[in-house]
């Protein structure tokens, strides 16, 4: 493999991966290396199907079947559809799932159909991010935990006119965790922050009015240009990102069609 960096902060293009054929443990190793180096990984894969697209997830580990998201059905439950003519585009910085007591460990998206233009992805690494703070502001942060819940999703559908029984039935479900504001990555040791605007629901242990200030201090703070990468999506392109030191989000700037397929890897607690 080739790697060829393609953003100061994170990125990066694998070349000479052919993902049509058997994995070989070695060129895993290697591309898992690459992930936790780069967090996000450009990978050509014209072609490839999803029964490969669902192999090489489970190259990297156990895959999950999405908390929301549609899929291919049958045989292929682990493989989300994000169909931009079915209202899935995520157009809002996130942390997949962190909703989750144990968030993905990574996602792998496939481009299917794309439009002429627009519907790129910006990344941001949460690890250069948290480097960057203060140092008062890493021991002000320092055990600190914050709420993630599902139901945050639901309230953003019902102010666009979802109905509110949605709404209820999504806090009825108590899909919501606590995970450390400032997450230890368990492979690099690496710290980062764990905050999203959509998932965040609050920092625990804060007053209200001081929690509400540092909580879109720190989600401001994370997307900063220094600390981002933007990718714009070529047919059949493969992106693997590192979802414990990495946010994301869909420029929603396009028009016409926009279909990905994704897998996610299971991960491990927050810590």
């Amino acid at each position: 493999m080739e790697i060829t960096r393609l953003g100061s902060a994170l990125g990066a293009r694998v070349d000479g991966l052919d993902v049509t054929a058997p994995l070989d443990p070695a060129v895993v190793d290697g591309l898992y290396k690459a992930l936790l180096d780069h967090k996000v990984l450009v990978v050509p894969a014209l072609g490839m199907s999803p029964e490969q697209h669902m192999a090489l997830g489970r190259a990297l580990g156990d895959i999950e079947v999405h908390a929301f998201f549609p899929n291919l059905g049958e045989g292929y439950e682990q493989v989300s559809v994000l169909d931009s003519a079915q209202g899935n585009t995520a157009s809002m910085w996130h942390t997949d799932e962190s909703f989750l007591p144990h968030p993905p460990m990574g996602t792998l998206t496939h481009a299917k159909v794309l439009p002429a233009v627009g519907g790129d992805t910006l990344f941001c690494s949460t690890t250069a991010a948290y480097d960057a703070l203060s140092p008062n502001m890493k021991r002000y942060l320092e055990g600190l935990t914050a709420v993630h819940d599902l139901a945050s999703i639901a309230l953003l559908r019902n102010r666009f006119g979802a109905p509110w029984g949605q709404l209820a039935e999504a806090i009825a479900e108590e899909r919501w965790t606590r995970h450390p504001v400032v997450r230890t990555h368990p492979e690099t040791g690496e710290k980062g922050l764990f905050v999203n605007p959509t998932y965040t629901r609050f920092i625990d242990g804060l007053p209200p009015d001081e929690g509400d200030t540092v909580l879109p201090f720190l989600i401001r703070h994370q997307v900063k240009e220094p600390f981002t990468y933007r990718h714009r999506w070529a047919e059949g392109d493969l992106l693997i990102w590192d979802n414990r030191s990495t946010m994301h989000m869909v420029l929603n700037d396009f028009e016409g069609h926009r279909l990905m397929y994704r897998v996610s890897v299971v991960g491990t607690p927050a810590h």
